[in-house]
């Protein structure tokens, strides 16, 4: 199998040694933090390693790279020298056709940029909405209107001079008409219920928008750039927040599951060493020797919270994640594409019912709901499975 999978590398590109659209999801998730197709980070470029290596030695090196060394292979020992022996973890759960998709990934590269699935599987907007665009409506109104005014005053006066009547100007019009309307009853009760209704409105919003935090973007104490992460070197999220698909929490990473990188990515391309240092700061790291500094007494990194449920709410990120699929990006939005993170979603209750209303369940190629499928496909045929249909909106489900 090794000898044909070696020959693979020799022919075009088309003929891939796997599926390389199952490879990135591998590389993304267990290759991304250390490695990049295009340039050097924590480890090699990937991106010629079909040229530079058989798929044998490929296979060997990804399953267990120290075992390779011990055999005294020399290509392994020599990449263990060249990046002062920086430990890469062995591979053993990879099977040798995820490791041969991996290469085909690495062959094909990016072809193109693909769009962030959101709920109902379009791509997530921009989050960046024109929220001034509703008071520009009504300024451009308003002005209309005092032109019109004014066009209709000057008709009006042209028409006086024709029959040879005093003419009056637009201050004196409306001085006479808010006369006439202050004494008129009709007109104050209709003023007085439109005024009410107003302030019952903005009154309403007001109470709304209690706790309600969209857009909230605090200052964090280590610039840290989630574009640049996520979304340039492409870091799977769960490699940091792992807890999404174990529990009711996502994580916040530790320090020292940094520095599997910043031990030796040790300069930022924007902030230089200035952020890496309070990595170093907190877990006791001296960058002049690369190593702990004895007997040091570590400082935990105090993050601002951004995402944040009340306590009467019960929300399970590994049952979204692992039985739902949901991606990341359909609550937190392109979080690639920033900088600095800002809560994205509103996380009110009626924008979580609504999501259970709209979003299908995927009943046909995921497992956990094999046996529910049968059941609902009895009751509603096999037509859109909602998450509504399978118990999404009941009280208990998140209040109990």
């Amino acid at each position: 199998m090794f000898t044909l999978s070696s020959m693979l590398f020799a022919q075009d590109a088309a003929e891939l040694p796997g599926d390389p659209v199952n490879g990135k999801k591998i590389f993304n998730a267990q290759c991304g933090a250390c490695h990049k197709l295009d340039r050097r980070m924590v480890g090699p470029a990937l991106g010629d390693i079909s040229q530079r290596h058989s798929m044998e030695w490929i296979i060997a090196w990804t399953r267990n790279n120290a075992e390779l060394r011990a055999s005294g292979d020399r290509a392994a020992i020599a990449i263990f020298e060249e990046y002062n022996g920086a430990i890469m973890p062995a591979f053993p759960a990879l099977s040798d056709q995820d490791i041969m998709d991996i290469v085909a990934y690495t062959i094909e590269g990016d072809q193109k940029k693909v769009a962030v699935a959101s709920g109902d599987g379009g791509a997530v907007a921009s989050g960046t909405e024109d929220k001034g665009m509703n008071i520009w409506v009504i300024l451009g109104l308003a002005a209309f209107l005092v032109v019109l005014i004014a066009i209709l005053v000057k008709v009006k006066n042209t028409l006086k001079v024709i029959k040879g009547e005093p003419t009056s100007t637009l201050l004196e019009d409306s001085t006479a008409f808010t006369r006439v309307a202050v004494r008129n009853r009709k007109v104050i009760t209709i003023f007085t219920l439109v005024v009410a209704v107003f302030l019952l409105k903005e009154l309403y919003l007001g109470l709304m928008g209690v706790g309600l935090e969209q857009g909230y973007q605090p200052e964090q104490p280590i610039a840290f750039s989630h574009a640049l992460h996520a979304g340039e070197n492409q870091i799977d999220c769960q490699y940091c927040h792992y807890g999404a698909e174990k529990g009711k929490h996502s994580n916040i990473p530790s320090v020292s599951l940094c520095m599997n990188c910043h031990m030796y990515v040790q300069e930022g391309s924007k902030y230089g060493t200035e952020e890496i240092d309070k990595i170093y700061a907190a877990v006791g790291f001296d960058r002049e020797t690369s190593q702990y500094i004895d007997g040091y007494e570590q400082k935990p990194v105090k993050w601002v919270r951004i995402h944040n449920l009340p306590d009467l709410a019960y929300f399970n990120h590994a049952q979204h994640v692992n039985a739902g699929n949901i991606e990341c990006q359909t609550c937190h939005g392109p979080v690639q594409e920033m900088e600095e993170v800002y809560q994205y979603s509103p996380l009110t209750m009626g924008w979580c019912i609504n999501c259970h209303r709209e979003t299908e369940v995927d009943v046909k190629d995921n497992g956990y709901y094999e046996e529910m499928h049968e059941k609902l496909k009895a009751k509603h045929g096999d037509g859109k499975i909602t998450v509504e249909m399978i118990g999404g909106l009941e009280c208990g489900k998140c209040h109990y």
